[in-house]
């Protein structure tokens, strides 16, 4: 969609005369446009300069959609101009992809809520420790002791298993039918402690009158039993030792805000991670001679139908197939063979070589690419926790 320019006799600017052929004002470089505009220009213009919503979007999407590495080829014939540039193309969807990480993720979190975690008080606990069907707990892991025991000593005697069975039997049925309770004391009593541990945490890690050092020698312990971050004496009083304590500290505090900062930096470590996979195309596709700017734009285009389909992919799995898990998987399993097969045959295209050998590169790109990425994700955790 070509934008129609609004011509004045004068430039709005510097107020010099103008001719209404001009684009620019010859005196201070204006374009020559009358910037008195209904919103529905304004939208429109916006959508063309910033978004590329123009005749470009229109030839861009069947062969982007269907048609794998056909704008990598355009691209690299010149027509530069006549389709999306693969930056802006990439910048648009990874927005898409990651906006809907973030959506989904706010959103289980607010479907959560604080009454789903049905987290037991004390005196609860101390109500079930007291009940007398507790006991049962105790009755059945005393068979699951006793089991091994008697089959070792007595495994020659006759009849073993008649008289074995019979000793079970009667506390088959008061077990099966306290399983339940049995269950649910070990889950509170597993619970109580996690969050007494968690409260401790979360209410040392607020507590200003704690310093740094106080704080993780509180949660070392006598024990010590976050043996990573060593000694906390005196003697250790650098200064990155002093910014290790302040981050634990911080991130204890607000884990929920660290999660937000690492997935707010994805969309940059998975920027930066685009050249080495150009890399990577570079040196399996060595004896091509294919200049390093075509394996660029080719990796820009394959991320970016990735995170298009992906994205799509993650709203209809956790928005309209919620609560259906064989679906789910189903959708996530033909999304990653659909995914894989597109850039499959984009190598195919772009490349031209045959079908084994761009299926052996293929994989071998593959495997390098997991392992990058896994790399750059724990360093990309490793650098928020510095810098949150």
């Amino acid at each position: 969609m070509k934008t129609k320019k609004r011509r004045s006799t004068h430039c709005s600017n510097c107020d010099s005369p103008l001719d209404e052929s001009y684009n620019f004002c010859p005196t201070c470089g204006q374009s020559n446009t009358d910037n008195n505009i209904t919103f529905s220009i304004l939208i429109r213009e916006f959508l063309d300069n910033y978004l590329g919503v123009d005749s470009k979007m229109a030839n861009s999407i069947m062969p982007f959609l269907f048609s794998p590495g056909k704008l990598t080829n355009r691209f690299q014939d010149g027509k530069i101009k006549h389709f999306i540039h693969p930056v802006r193309l990439y910048l648009v969807l990874s927005v898409f992809y990651f906006f809907v990480i973030s959506y989904l993720l706010s959103f289980d979190l607010r479907e959560l809520g604080d009454d789903s975690f049905n987290i037991p008080s004390r005196a609860d606990i101390e109500e079930l420790r007291n009940d007398p069907d507790f006991a049962i707990l105790t009755d059945s892991l005393k068979i699951e002791a006793l089991n091994d025991s008697l089959v070792m000593q007595f495994a020659g005697i006759s009849n073993f298993n008649v008289l074995y069975d019979s000793l079970v039997s009667k506390y088959d049925s008061a077990i099966i039918n306290n399983t339940e309770v049995a269950l649910n004391a070990v889950d509170l009593i597993a619970t109580d402690e996690n969050e007494h541990f968690l409260d401790k945490t979360n209410r040392w890690a607020r507590d200003r009158s704690l310093s740094d050092d106080a704080f993780m020698d509180s949660l070392l312990g006598k024990n010590g039993t976050f043996k990573f971050f060593g000694n906390t004496s005196s003697e250790n009083t650098n200064e990155n030792s002093q910014h290790l304590k302040a981050q634990v500290r911080k991130v204890l505090k607000n884990e929920e805000g660290f999660k937000g900062f690492i997935l707010g930096n994805l969309p940059i470590m998975m920027f930066l991670l685009i050249p080495l996979f150009a890399l990577v195309l570079k040196v399996v596709y060595a004896r091509r001679n294919h200049l390093y700017i075509k394996h660029i734009v080719h990796a820009l285009h394959v991320h970016s139908f990735a995170y298009f389909i992906y994205g799509i992919s993650l709203l209809v799995m956790f928005k309209l197939l919620v609560g259906h898990t064989g679906w789910q998987t189903t959708v996530g399993i033909f999304t990653f063979i659909g995914v894989s097969t597109y850039v499959y045959v984009s190598f195919l295209n772009v490349y031209k070589q045959g079908w084994f050998k761009t299926l052996v590169k293929f994989n071998i790109v593959g495997f390098i690419y997991m392992l990058l990425l896994m790399g750059f994700f724990n360093l990309e955790i490793l650098i928020s926790f510095w810098y949150y």
